[in-house]
C-alpha cells in the first residue's frame, strides 16, 4: 500500500500523504498540496466519528440483548439473572446516551468545519473572479473607450450601406432591357411550345388510328379463322358421314345381294 501511495504522490502529483492522512488532489489542481495541521485534526475528527458510530451501534445492539435476557430470565422465574440483565443494559443505555451526545457534537464541529472550508473556497473563488474581471475590464478600457469603439463601429456599419447602396445603383443600371426584345422571344418561345403540342397530338391522333386499324384486321383475320374452322369442320362431318355408309354397305348381306 506504501509503495502504491508513494507512486501516485511522486510520480503522479495526485495525493499526498503522511502516516494517518491521505490527501487527493482537488479537480482544478495541478498537484496535491501539501498536508497541513488542519487536514491531520478533520482526518482524526473524521476517524473518530466513525469510531463512535460502531461504538453507538454495538452498544445498541448489547442493549437489546440484555432486554432479551431480562425477559427470558423472568419467563424462567429466574430473578436474580433478570436483576443482571437489566442493571447491564441500565449500564449500556447510559454509556450509550453519553456516546451519542459526543457523537452528535464532533458532528456538529464537523458541520461547521465544512461550512467554514466552503466558505474559504468561496472567498478563494471570489478573489480569483475579481482579477479575472478587474483585467478583463483593463482591457476593455472603461466606458469611454467602449462608447470610442462603438460610435467607429457605426461609421463602419455606415460607410458599409453606402458601399451596398451604390451597387445596388450600379446594379439596376445595369440591369435596363429591351423589353420589346424580350416579348419577341417570350412570343417565339410560347409558339414553339405551341407547336410541340400540337406535333404531340398529331402524333398521338395517328397512334390512335394505327390502332384501329390493327384492330379491325385482327378482327377481321379472327373472323375467317374461324369460319374456315366451321367450314373444315363441316367437311371432316361430310367426310365421317360418307365413310359411315361406306362401311355398312360393305357389311350389310342384303346391301352385297342387291348389288350383285
Amino acid at each position: 500500500m506504501g509503495i502504491l501511495l508513494t507512486y501516485l504522490a511522486r510520480e503522479k502529483g495526485v495525493l499526498a500523504f503522511d502516516s494517518q492522512t491521505v490527501k487527493l488532489k482537488a479537480p482544478g489542481e495541478k498537484k496535491a498540496p501539501p498536508i497541513t495541521n488542519e487536514d491531520t485534526t478533520i482526518a482524526s475528527l473524521k476517524i473518530l466519528i466513525q469510531d463512535l458510530e460502531t461504538q453507538t451501534t454495538l452498544l445498541a445492539k448489547r442493549v437489546d440483548s440484555l432486554g432479551e435476557i431480562a425477559k427470558e430470565a423472568v419467563t424462567r422465574k429466574n430473578r436474580v439473572s433478570a436483576l443482571a440483565a437489566l442493571r447491564s443494559k441500565k449500564m449500556a443505555e447510559t454509556t450509550l446516551e453519553k456516546r451519542h451526545a459526543t457523537l452528535a457534537q464532533l458532528e456538529e464541529v464537523f458541520a461547521k468545519i465544512e461550512q467554514a472550508a466552503d466558505q474559504v473556497e468561496l472567498v478563494r473563488v471570489m478573489k480569483a473572479s475579481t482579477r479575472v474581471l478587474s483585467g478583463l475590464n483593463e482591457e476593455v478600457g472603461g466606458v469611454e473607450r467602449v462608447d470610442e469603439v462603438v460610435e467607429k463601429l457605426r461609421e463602419q456599419m455606415g460607410s458599409v450601406d453606402e458601399v451596398g447602396d451604390v451597387i445596388a445603383e450600379v446594379g439596376r443600371e445595369a440591369g435596363n432591357v429591351d423589353e420589346m426584345e424580350v416579348d419577341d422571344e417570350l412570343e417565339a418561345m410560347e409558339r414553339e411550345e405551341r407547336e410541340k403540342k400540337e406535333a404531340e397530338e398529331t402524333r398521338k391522333r395517328l397512334d390512335a388510328l394505327e390502332e384501329v386499324e390493327r384492330e379491325a384486321a385482327a378482327k377481321k383475320a379472327k373472323e375467317a379463322a374461324r369460319k374456315q374452322a366451321e367450314s373444315d369442320a363441316a367437311t371432316e362431318h361430310q367426310l365421317d358421314d360418307s365413310t359411315e355408309i361406306l362401311k355398312r354397305m360393305s357389311l350389310d348381306p342384303s346391301t352385297v345381294l342387291e348389288a350383285s
